[in-house]
C-alpha cells in the first residue's frame, strides 16, 4: 500500500516566524517516521527559492517565480494569495494529496474549505483559537474538518463547547522551544550587555500590536516601582519595536514616567549584532561602528535563537501581557530558559500558565471586540503589581527553585515529540480514499439553471435553497453557514462586507485603519449571479483536472 500523501499549508519552513517554526519541527518529526509522502505549500516563498533546497520534503512556494510577470500580476490581485489561495489548486493537481492540513488563523485557511477540490482530500486543521466565543462562520468551517487539533487545552474546550461536539477534536499539540533556549549564566549575560549584574529584570518578548497590552504593562510596572523599596535595582525589558503596528511606545514611557527604567533591543545594521539600551528612538548610533544606523529589533531585522535566548536568560521574571493569545510561544521559550512566567489568565495563556505552574494574572474584566465578536481580557494591573512584588520578595534560594521547577515543567509538558505524535495520530486515523474516487474521478461539471422571473414569487428560503442546489449545484451546503448567510442577506437586502477579511495580520482593524464598512446591496438577481460565478469557477477547475489527467 502506498504512503499517505500529506500537503502541509503554512508559512515557508525556512523562515523564522512562529508558524514556520512550528511547521518545520512537526514536519521533521513526521518525515522522520518514514510513513508519509510530505509536501509543503509555503507562504512568502517561490518555487525556485534557494532557501528551500535543503528541505527534505517536496516544496511548493505560493509566490510565482520572478520571471513570470503575468502570474505575478494575478497573484497581487488575489486577496488570499499570500497565504496560498492562488497556488492551492495547481499544487493539489501536481501533488494529489490524500490529506491537507493547516495551522493558521481562519482568514488564512478559508480558501481550503472553499476549494473546488475540497471533496478530494481529508482536512486536518489546528486553528489559532485565541478567544471566546469564536465567530459562527469559523465554528461552521471547523466542523467540516475531518480532524481538528488545537494549540492549547483551553482552545479545545472552546471548540467542543461551541460546536456541541460536532468538531472531531482529538486534543492539543502545543509548540515547544528551540534547543538553544536553555538556562545560561544570568549575571554574566547582564554584564555582557552592559547591565549591572544585581539588576532585577521583568522581561517580555511581544510584537508591538494592539492586542499586546503595553499601556497596561507600563502602568503595572510603574505602580510596582512606587511600591518596591529599591526601584533603582529594577528594570523592565521589552523586546519589541517602534514604530510598528501598535502603540506609541515613547509616549507611553513618558506618560508613566519610566523612560529611564525600560530597556529595549537594538540591532546594528552593519554587523547585525544586538545591544541593549533605554529608548533612543527607532534609530540610534551603533556602539560597534559609530554609525547612526542601529534600529530596534523587529520582525524584519530580528535576532537568532542564540541571541534571543541570551536576552531571555537575563530576565528574572517573564510576563505575557496580552488581551488574548492563540498560544504565546515566548512564555514557553522563557520557561525553557528557566525563567519563571506570569501571564494573563485568559485564552491559551491560561492553559500555558497552568501547565508551567507559573503566576496567573487575573483579568479585571472581559470586553467584546466589535470586529470579531470575541471577548478580550482587560488585565488587573493591581494584581500584576502584587505578583511582581511577591516574586521579588522571595529569597534567592526560593527564586532559584522556581527557576528549576518551571524548566522541569517545560520539559514535561512541551516537547516536539509529544506534539508530533499527536499529528501522527491524526493522520493515522484517516483512511486513504482510492484515487479513482478522488483525483481521477469523473469531472463534476454542471451548468447552472437559467434565471427565471417566476422564482422571485417564491418564499426567500425556497429561493435560497434553489440557488444553492440548482445554480451552485452544492445541495450539501443547505443548512450550512453559507446558506444561512445567503438567506439573511436576501432578507435584509444587503450584505455587510467582512471586516475580518481585512484583519489578516492582526495589525489593526478595518475601522481603526480608516476603512469604511461597505454595505453591498443584495437582490435575488445579484445572489443568482454570485452563485453562478462560484459554479463557473468550479467548472473551470474541473475542466483543468479533466485535461491534466486525461479523464
Amino acid at each position: 500500500m502506498r504512503k499517505k500523501r500529506i500537503l502541509f499549508c503554512t508559512e515557508s519552513t525556512f523562515l523564522h516566524t512562529g508558524y514556520a517554526t512550528y511547521s518545520r519541527e512537526i514536519l521533521r518529526y513526521l518525515h522522520g517516521t518514514g510513513k508519509y509522502e510530505i509536501a509543503e505549500l509555503g507562504a512568502y516563498g517561490t518555487n525556485d527559492d534557494p532557501r528551500a533546497t535543503e528541505t527534505p520534503w517536496k516544496y511548493y512556494g505560493v509566490i510565482p517565480n520572478t520571471n513570470d510577470q503575468e502570474r505575478i500580476n494575478k497573484y497581487k490581485a488575489n486577496a488570499t494569495a499570500q497565504f496560498g489561495g492562488f497556488a492551492f489548486e495547481n499544487t493539489c493537481l501536481n501533488f494529489k494529496p490524500d490529506i491537507v492540513c493547516d495551522i493558521r488563523d481562519f482568514w488564512m485557511i478559508d480558501f481550503i474549505d472553499k476549494s473546488p477540490y475540497r471533496k478530494f482530500f481529508k482536512w486536518v486543521l489546528m486553528p489559532t483559537v485565541d478567544a471566546y466565543p469564536q465567530a459562527r462562520e469559523w465554528i461552521d468551517t471547523f466542523s467540516r474538518t475531518d480532524v481538528c487539533l488545537s494549540y492549547s487545552d483551553w482552545s479545545g474546550d472552546v471548540l467542543n463547547e461551541q460546536s456541541g461536539g460536532k468538531i472531531n477534536y482529538i486534543g492539543s499539540a502545543p509548540p515547544s522551544a528551540h534547543p538553544e533556549y536553555k538556562p545560561k549564566n544570568k549575571e554574566e549575560l547582564k554584564v555582557k550587555y552592559g547591565i549591572d549584574k544585581n539588576t532585577k529584570i521583568i522581561g517580555t518578548v511581544m510584537r508591538n500590536q494592539r492586542r499586546k497590552l503595553y499601556p497596561d504593562l507600563f502602568k503595572a510596572y510603574s505602580k510596582f516601582l512606587e511600591s518596591v523599596e529599591d526601584p533603582e535595582k529594577h528594570m523592565l525589558y521589552c523586546h519589541t519595536c517602534f514604530p510598528d503596528a501598535g502603540w506609541n511606545i515613547p509616549e507611553l514611557l513618558h506618560e508613566n514616567n519610566i523612560i529611564s527604567k525600560v530597556l529595549f533591543t537594538y540591532v546594528c545594521a552593519d554587523t547585525f549584532k544586538p545591544f541593549v539600551s533605554t529608548f533612543k528612538g527607532s534609530t540610534t548610533t551603533s556602539p560597534y561602528t559609530g554609525k547612526y544606523n542601529a534600529r530596534m529589533a523587529s520582525v524584519k531585522q530580528g535576532l537568532g535563537y542564540e541571541e534571543l535566548s541570551e536576552i531571555m536568560n537575563m530576565f528574572d521574571l517573564y510576563v505575557q501581557y496580552a488581551n488574548s493569545e492563540g498560544f504565546g510561544l515566548p512564555q514557553v521559550e522563557a520557561a525553557a530558559c528557566g525563567v519563571p512566567v506570569a501571564s494573563i489568565k485568559y485564552s491559551a495563556m491560561e492553559s500555558v500558565i497552568k501547565q508551567l505552574d507559573g503566576f496567573a494574572i487575573n483579568p479585571k474584566a472581559l470586553y467584546k471586540e466589535m470586529e470579531t465578536g470575541c471577548e478580550r481580557a482587560v488585565p488587573d494591573n493591581e494584581h500584576a503589581c502584587q505578583i511582581f512584588l511577591e516574586f521579588f520578595n522571595k529569597t534567592t534560594s526560593e527564586r532559584e527553585k522556581a527557576s528549576k521547577d518551571i524548566r522541569n515543567n517545560f520539559l514535561k509538558e512541551f516537547t516536539w515529540e509529544k506534539s508530533g505524535a499527536k499529528w501522527e495520530e491524526a493522520f493515522d486515523s484517516l483512511e486513504i480514499i482510492p484515487e479513482q474516487e478522488t483525483w481521477f474521478s469523473a469531472p463534476d461539471i454542471k451548468k447552472p439553471l437559467e434565471f427565471q422571473e417566476e422564482i422571485k414569487q417564491q418564499p426567500l428560503d425556497v429561493i435560497a435553497k434553489w440557488l444553492v442546489a440548482e445554480v451552485l449545484h452544492q445541495p450539501e451546503k443547505i443548512n450550512s453557514f453559507f446558506y444561512a448567510d445567503l438567506l439573511e442577506s436576501l432578507n435584509y437586502g444587503y450584505q455587510t462586507s467582512q471586516i475580518i477579511g481585512s484583519y489578516f495580520n492582526e495589525d489593526d482593524s478595518a475601522v481603526s485603519m480608516g476603512r469604511k464598512i461597505e454595505h453591498n446591496k443584495v437582490t435575488i438577481e445579484s445572489a443568482y449571479e454570485e452563485c453562478k460565478e462560484k459554479r463557473k469557477i468550479i467548472n473551470i477547475w474541473e475542466q483543468v483536472r479533466r485535461e491534466k489527467f486525461k479523464l
